[in-house]
């Protein structure tokens, strides 16, 4: 026997479209997250990129070249989930606009 309350179509449409609405803005805020993280990483590197060229001579090259090399590869896993919560973002807003159809 079927115990939970019977919800009228009205109501379940109205309760989906709340849920969506609500992961959109979830992702709207992950994107901006996104975005400001990427910024400081990409001033980061511009940054070290100067005082390396202000300092290589008395800079450990192995180690100057390794730390480069990780705020790069932190920079496209920054790039590549953006792209994820803006690729989600797009299919969800595509969503949005056909269940309002």
């Amino acid at each position: 026997m079927d115990t939970y309350p019977k919800i009228l179509k009205g109501e379940e449409h109205t309760k989906s479209d709340e849920n969506t609405a609500e992961e959109y803005e979830s992702l709207v805020q992950q994107e901006d997250e996104h975005i400001e993280r990427l910024k400081t990483c990409t001033k980061l590197i511009f940054d070290a990129l100067a005082i390396i060229s202000q300092k290589a001579s008395v800079l450990h090259m192995e180690t100057v070249k390794e730390a480069a090399d990780h705020l790069h590869v932190m920079e496209l896993d920054l790039r590549r989930e953006l792209f994820k919560v803006r690729l989600k973002k797009s299919i969800l807003a595509n969503r949005m606009k056909q269940t309002q159809a």
